[in-house]
């Protein structure tokens, strides 16, 4: 019955903290507000703090770069992270990733999810993204919620010249000589009021000093203007700015009662297909769009919280709608099947879908990269 309650006040902030409203007296909207007056000057005498020197950063001995937000929620922080590593890799670097490992139940101060080949822990462990991002096997996945010894253990186990910080940007008790900032060019600031009422970590107030390139996600399309990100780039005068899109793609199949014709498959061969989606991630709606965008049939999609925990029940649940509605697919995301347990039967084959960055003017992002580097 607690735990109900609980539900139901939690999905209800979900759904105030996404709308714009002017909250009534004594409303309960009223008594959010308050709360986020109060969270917001708790969290800006927090930086001023750091930005006088009171409380002190930590220093790593190698080059330290930051990929954040401050809006609560799916911006692609990830996928920016993953880009950016095999961008440094490109490039001759050796670079480690860093991740608080949110969710993860490992007590221990810093765990290796990877060393770049294999996977030593598992999403339960080590939490989604840290090890969606190891089962890539192409660069080492370290976790800890103190970003410091979490880099030291990197730094003894692997000797990066770069460590990549994944959702670092509120980490102010670890120094970066990088800081990259992302926003969703469709919703860059929320209802610009801060947590719980609004979706904002801080305020662009307290953020601009410390942004060194602001990076917009999920852009339309390469010939639309950047009118929608007016507002941002005034409250971060002078900074680069980049344009990026996500596009998906497959990274995986799973068969299921139906024989597979081949084991990896082009996205387009998905155009046309009747599907069931379920998702367990920070912006289910971003990926419903994607699969429209693709001119996929979506006869139904089952969403659930972020980083969710899928129990048997709801394996029940996904398998049985597909045969209901006479789905040709199952679609998945990339974070939801790390965290799903690889022998599960499906009623029909799966399709994981992964998102990859793509950077209007990659060059211009990489002598940008390059000119920070030197300066080391």
């Amino acid at each position: 019955m607690f735990k109900k309650w609980l539900n139901r006040i939690e999905e209800r902030v979900t759904y105030i903290s996404g709308t714009n409203f002017k909250p009534g007296v004594l409303s309960f909207e009223w008594f959010l507000v308050g709360i986020s007056y109060l969270y917001g000057l708790g969290a800006g005498f927090r930086i001023r703090l750091y930005k006088k020197g009171i409380l002190k950063q930590k220093n790593l001995p190698c080059f330290v770069i930051s990929i954040g937000n401050i809006v609560v929620g799916g911006a692609g922080k990830t996928p920016m992270a993953i880009y950016l590593v095999d961008f440094l890799k490109e490039m001759g670097k050796k670079p480690v990733v860093i991740s608080r490992g949110y969710k993860g139940k490992s007590k221990a101060d810093s765990l290796i999810v990877s060393d770049g080949d294999r996977i030593f822990s598992d999403a339960r462990d080590s939490g989604d993204e840290p090890y969606m991002m190891a089962k890539r096997r192409s660069f080492p996945v370290v976790v800890g919620k103190d970003r410091f010894k979490a880099g030291m253990k990197a730094i003894d186990a692997f000797k990066p010249d770069v460590i990549v910080l994944d959702d670092g940007f509120q980490h102010l008790k670890l120094k970066r000589d990088l800081d990259i900032l992302l926003f969703d060019y469709s919703n860059p600031l929320g209802n610009k009021r801060a947590l719980p009422a609004g979706r904002l970590r801080e305020t662009p107030l307290c953020s601009n000093q410390r942004a060194d390139a602001i990076v917009f996600t999920r852009s339309p399309d390469k010939n639309t203007n950047m009118e929608g990100s007016k507002e941002v780039l005034s409250l971060y005068p002078d900074r680069p700015w980049f344009k990026t899109f996500h596009q998906p793609f497959v990274c995986q199949q799973i068969a299921g009662s139906k024989n597979l014709k081949e084991n990896t498959i082009d996205i387009d061969s998905l155009i046309g297909k009747k599907a069931v989606l379920f998702s367990g991630i920070a912006n289910n709606k971003s990926f419903y769009h994607s699969a429209i965008k693709l001119n996929i049939n979506v006869l139904h999609h089952l969403e659930f919280k972020d980083h969710y925990r899928y129990k048997s029940s709801d394996v029940f649940e996904i398998n049985n709608m597909a045969k209901k509605v006479c789905a040709d697919v199952l679609l998945t995301t990339e974070k939801d099947w790390a965290k799903l347990d690889p022998d599960i039967k499906w009623a029909m084959n799966l399709v994981v879908i992964g998102i990859q960055i793509e950077f209007e003017q990659p060059e211009k992002f990489k002598d940008f990269l390059n000119s920070r580097l030197e300066k080391q």
